[in-house]
């Protein structure tokens, strides 16, 4: 790399009138723009690409260079300024590129001077404001690029300012905007247009028929819009130069004739997400030439056509997913020598995966129910994206995936795979993902692991993994993610994920059958926000270091980090899909949940379901940033600290099934973000909290604990001098019964009328209840067919009873 520390010696060169120094490290340049303002002479300059330190350039206050008729300051991204007013005395200024230069601000009105412009890139900026009416002047203007900005407006309007005077446009940009209107009505009217993208945007209505009057026309991209209506061969009839062909991401229905044979012959065509099926576009067999295919989600149902494979022998990339594709991969799908990209996920495609083309690169055919063994062989040593989960393949591993030098991605999940993982892993391996989870893998985590120091994230969860951690995969000091959760590893959980994995944000070790103390290096862990340490056998005291992972804290510049790489695959048109998604299971709100994308504001602590003791540590207040705390089904004691009224952002909290006791913190009512909570199972006492978020909550969060009352509990709380009128009442209501039954005494005592009047009452009362029951009993022995002449009576009776009623034959 060549780099210049300063530009005095260009200041030197009074006399120069081209300067090109394009492509060299000029960082340290601080002087640039003073030093090119000493050349008067000058008329070309190129200075893109050259990474020009942050610059003021408005800092001039007049320039020397007044005759300069290109200006290419282009991808110096760190020059942070506004369009320097300078630029509108060059007059002789016919082209001007500042596109990836960082500038902010409104394009001014002064553009329109420079009518001498044929080219003028401003690409890739963060210029916003509308397209000044003053560019009608630049009559000479070729080339237009404003792509990438933040400018706003209404399309029609801009396009009928150009009109008037840009006769000779051949390339407008103006994609990735905020650009509104529609099409009609000026479109036909830009005869000269070779390329018009309009991509990314807000444009709406219908696509005009008028736009096949555009015979210049080779590229046209209006993806990513609002489109609707319908596009026939009318649209296209007359545009016989049409090389690039880009209408993905709208709602477009395409109809064409099965006969049609276009004018054109493409070598890109995107119609992802719009309704082309539900046949695959016959019209398209014409295409010979073609290389790029994306029809994604367009409502094509059956068999693929025959022809697909063989009609261009040229095809690199392909992307049929999210349709309803039947049937099977071709055998001669190796024959395909060119084809880099192939994209079938999310169809019902079925069979085995045949041999591939040895340039594949990117081979996405997951979520289909393909089946089999997997390839010995797959294709040649260019493959970096290795996507087949979601499947019902079989059998083992291949080995040959460790000897794939260019892999980045590898994920197998979701399958039927059996065996042990390979152990032939590469120091040299590029590999950023692997994914084997959920499959039925056996044996231990091999030691050749360790080797894949580029490892970002490693998923070998719900397996039936065994063994201990190889302490080889201390070496992988990038691991982001790792989820060995749900196998059934053992032992110590190792200190060295502590020492040595400090990149680490995501560990999950749920459901093995680990033992031991959590270790307390794991405090070191200062990027970690997701802990799952559930359903293991750990025991100890609830570790009091929680309150030091500094990731969950609010504030901290460690926390809320992108948490993994995107990997992503450009397709036709700067159109991508994303060829990997992490995923991570957790418990949350009381419910086994999978977290599809991970998201970095997925904070959350899990040790249920373990043997740990001691009580919640008074730290863990400090823990602001996190969102989902799991502690249940422990031996906890204690009570809950008062300070996890701190935690602001909680939203999920279950501490039940442990020995906590006490009352419940006032200062929990100040979780406005608490959604679920469950403290059931306790030794809690005391009334329960009603205000805020605790207002929401249901009885089954508090039951078992026998000492808690108040709403949403049917236990009535007592006064706080619940004690002293529990007492008193007590002692009220014995006197009051004491009372009552000494006068009743005393007047049967003292009074013969009133003893003989209860005693006729009394002897009423049994009466009707002896002959109520007797009536009961012969009733229900007529029910079971007893003889009713038969006295009955106990041995104690002294009275019998005879019921009349038929006689039985003897």
């Amino acid at each position: 790399m060549i780099t210049a520390d300063n530009f005095h010696w260009v200041s030197k060169l009074t006399s120069l009138r081209y300067l090109d120094l394009s492509w060299l490290y000029l960082a340290a340049s601080l002087d640039w723009l003073q030093a090119v303002n000493m050349l008067p002479l000058l008329q070309v300059l190129h200075l893109n690409d050259a990474s020009l330190p942050a610059t003021n350039l408005n800092s001039l206050p007049q320039v020397n260079f007044t005759t300069l008729k290109i200006l290419d300051l282009k991808s110096n991204t760190n020059l942070n300024s506004s369009l320097p007013s300078w630029i509108w005395n060059l007059s002789s200024l016919s082209e001007l590129d500042l596109s990836s230069c960082g500038l902010s601000g409104v394009i001014p009105d002064e553009l329109g001077k420079l009518t001498s412009l044929k080219f003028v890139g401003l690409a890739d900026n963060k210029l916003e404001g509308s397209i000044p009416r003053s560019v009608s002047s630049l009559c000479n203007l070729v080339h237009l690029d404003l792509s990438g900005n933040l400018l706003s407006g209404d399309i029609t309007v801009i396009a009928k300012t150009l009109l008037p005077c840009m006769k000779q446009l051949q390339i407008l940009g103006l994609a990735d905007n905020k650009l509104k209107g529609n099409l009609s009505g000026w479109l036909e009217q830009m005869a000269s247009l070779r390329v018009l993208d309009l991509s990314k945007n807000s444009l709406s209505g219908d696509v005009p028929a008028s736009m096949g009057k555009l015979l210049n026309l080779k590229h046209l991209d209006i993806s990513s819009n609002s489109f609707g209506g319908m596009l026939s061969e009318q649209h296209f009839v007359n545009l016989s130069g049409l090389v690039t062909l880009v209408l993905s991401s709208n709602s477009l229905k395409i109809v064409m004739k099965p006969s049609w044979v276009p004018p054109f012959q493409l070598r890109e065509i995107g119609m992802h997400t719009c309704l082309v099926g539900p046949q695959f576009p016959t019209w398209l067999q014409s295409q010979t030439r073609i290389e790029k295919i994306d029809v994604g989600s367009a409502g094509i149902r059956g068999m693929l056509p025959d022809w697909i494979w063989t009609f261009s022998l040229s095809l690199t990339s392909l992307n049929v997913s999210t349709n309803n594709i039947i049937g099977e991969l071709p055998a001669s799908l190796e024959q395909l020598k060119m084809l880099t990209i192939l994209n079938m996920r999310y169809n019902q495609l079925e069979g085995r995966i045949p041999d591939l083309p040895t340039g594949v690169q990117v081979l996405d055919l997951s979520h289909n129910y393909l089946s089999g063994s997997l390839p010995q062989i797959f294709g040649g040593n260019e493959l970096y994206y290795l996507l087949l989960s979601n499947n019902s393949l079989s059998g083992v591993i291949p080995t040959d995936l460790c000897n794939m030098v260019s892999m980045e991605v590898i994920d197998l999940s979701s399958n039927n795979l059996s065996g042990e993982l390979p152990n032939c892993w590469h120091k040299n391996s590029n590999l950023y993902i692997i994914d084997f989870s959920s499959n039925k893998l056996w044996g231990e985590i091999p030691s050749t692991m360790g080797s894949l120091d580029s490892l970002i994230t490693l998923y070998l969860g719900k397996n039936n993994l065994s063994g201990t951690l190889p302490t080889s995969l201390q070496s992988c000091k990038g691991l982001v993610l790792l989820d060995l959760g749900d196998n059934n590893l053992s032992g110590n959980i190792p200190k060295w994920i502590g020492d040595s994995l400090q990149t680490l944000q995501f560990l999950n070790l749920r459901s093995n059958e680990f033992s031991g103390e959590i270790p307390e290096v794991l405090s070191q862990l200062h990027a970690l926000q997701f802990l799952d340490l559930s359903n293991n056998k750990l025991s100890g005291p609830v570790p009091h270091f929680l309150g030091n992972l500094t990731a969950l804290h609010l504030g901290s510049p460690i926390g809320f980090t992108s948490p993994v790489m995107d990997f992503i695959v450009y397709g036709v048109g700067g159109a991508y899909f994303s060829v990997y998604m992490c995923s991570l299971r957790a418990t949350y709100k009381g419910a086994a949940l999978i977290f599809g994308r991970i998201s970095n504001l997925l904070t959350s602590i899990d040790l249920s379901a373990n043997q740990l003791t001691g009580e919640i540590p008074s730290d863990i207040r400090f823990l602001s940033a996190l969102v989902n705390l799991n502690l249940s089904r422990n031996h906890i004691g204690g009570s809950i600290p008062d300070g996890i009224g701190s935690m602001s952002y909680l939203e999920s909290l279950d501490l039940s099934w442990n020995d906590l006791s006490g009352s419940i913190p006032q200062s929990m009512t100040s979780l406005v973000s608490l959604a679920y909570l469950d403290l059931s199972y306790n030794h809690l006492s005391g009334k329960i909290p009603s205000d805020h978020q605790f207002a929401t909550f249901s009885g089954s969060s508090f039951l078992g604990n026998v000492d808690l009352c108040g709403a949403p509990l049917s236990t009535i709380c007592l006064p706080n001098n619940n004690k002293h009128f529990d007492t008193m009442t007590y002692l009220c209501t014995m006197l009051g019964f004491a009372s009552g039954f000494s006068i009743v005494c005393w007047i049967l005592i003292s009074s013969a009328a009133a003893r003989k009047v209860y005693f006729q009452f009394t002897d009423g009362i049994l009466d009707k209840l002896r002959t109520a029951a007797d009536i009961k009993l012969h009733t229900n022995r007529m029910l079971a067919g007893r003889d009713l002449s038969v006295p009955t009576g106990s041995q104690n009776s002294i009275t019998r009873y005879h019921f009349g009623g038929p006689s039985t034959a003897a």
